[in-house]
């Protein structure tokens, strides 16, 4: 026989989805948008109550306490949000048996309201949900136990230094020397939530670094090859010498005759003409050549003269 559920919430869309995710779970869905409208579906025997814990303006838990009280039997499971995270307290004082958070996962909520309804049928009270990250009770030290004394080992405690002024006192080996360190641990105080520091036994003391490895002698460096022989350049041949110039020879041949008529020995005359061979060669290849008659006659005048 299929099982009545009544969802209570004032989205439109939430209600939509809660008759979709149950509508093949064998149940029957009914839906309220507001407090009073849920308290008038109660007449339809409904086995579970999944209610929203924000109704709009209306308070979610102040409905479920009511529905609880109404209908003892019935299953009733909280949707909270982020927005609006579940208070532990006041949904265990409405008699919720379980919670979940919007967004759901289908199946994860098909299995809440399962498990709620066979713990219902079977008479055992449902089990106590607990909030996701919920803060742990706090520790209490036993009674008598001094002040930041540090709990019992549960193996043999390292040997430590001594303490002295009721602070656990340690040194730390470094390599300027001797430093006290001070550990601590968290204790919380009687009746508080706040944790103090308190001393407890001395750090031990660190390994003795690692000795220095020698460096490996760095490897010879490979001969340089000497350098190949270079071989001499070859001396350029010197140039041969420019054939005399047609002008210059005429020039010679007139002036050995007059040479001859100036009564020069044959040395005196070969000296000669071997001057005016290179004023005459320097005129006709270095000189524009309408100079070259007028330098040749002032040359021949002067020799002349001589």
């Amino acid at each position: 026989m299929a099982k009545t559920l009544l969802a209570v919430d004032d989205s439109v869309t939430m209600r939509k989805v809660l008759e979709i995710t149950f509508s093949g779970e064998d149940f029957r869905v009914i839906t309220a948008d507001n407090t009073q409208n849920a308290l008038g579906k109660l007449n339809e025997g409904p086995s579970v109550l999944v209610v929203d814990t924000a109704l709009g303006g209306e308070d979610g838990y102040a409905l479920a306490k009511e529905l609880r009280k109404r209908n003892p039997a019935a299953a009733i499971i909280m949707l909270a949000s982020r927005y609006a995270p579940y208070d532990q307290g006041r949904g265990r004082d409405a008699g919720a048996d379980d919670w979940a958070d919007k967004p759901f996962d289908t199946q994860q909520l098909i299995d809440k309201v399962r498990k709620v309804i066979v713990a219902k049928e079977a008479g055992a009270p449902a089990p106590v949900p607990v909030a996701a990250g919920a803060a742990a009770a706090p520790f209490r030290a036993p009674a008598g136990a001094p002040f930041g004394a540090p709990p019992a080992p549960a193996t043999a405690p390292m040997a430590a230094g001594p303490v002295g002024g009721g602070l656990g006192r340690g040194t730390q080996p470094s390599l300027g020397g001797n430093v006290p360190v001070r550990t601590g641990t968290l204790v919380f105080g009687e009746g508080s939530g706040t944790s103090m520091p308190s001393f407890g036994a001395p750090a031990a003391p660190r390994p003795a670094p690692p000795a220095p490895v020698a460096a490996a002698p760095a490897p010879a460096p490979a001969p340089t090859p000497a350098p190949a022989p270079i071989a001499p350049a070859p001396i350029a041949a010197a140039p041969a010498p420019a054939p005399a110039s047609p002008v210059s020879a005429a020039v010679n041949g007139h002036l050995a005759g007059k040479l001859g008529d100036l009564g020069l020995t044959s040395q005196q005359a070969e000296a000669v003409l071997a001057l005016s061979r290179e004023v005459v060669e320097r005129v006709v290849w270095e000189v524009v050549p309408h100079l070259a008659e007028t330098l040749i006659k002032e040359e021949l005048s002067r020799l002349t003269r001589d």
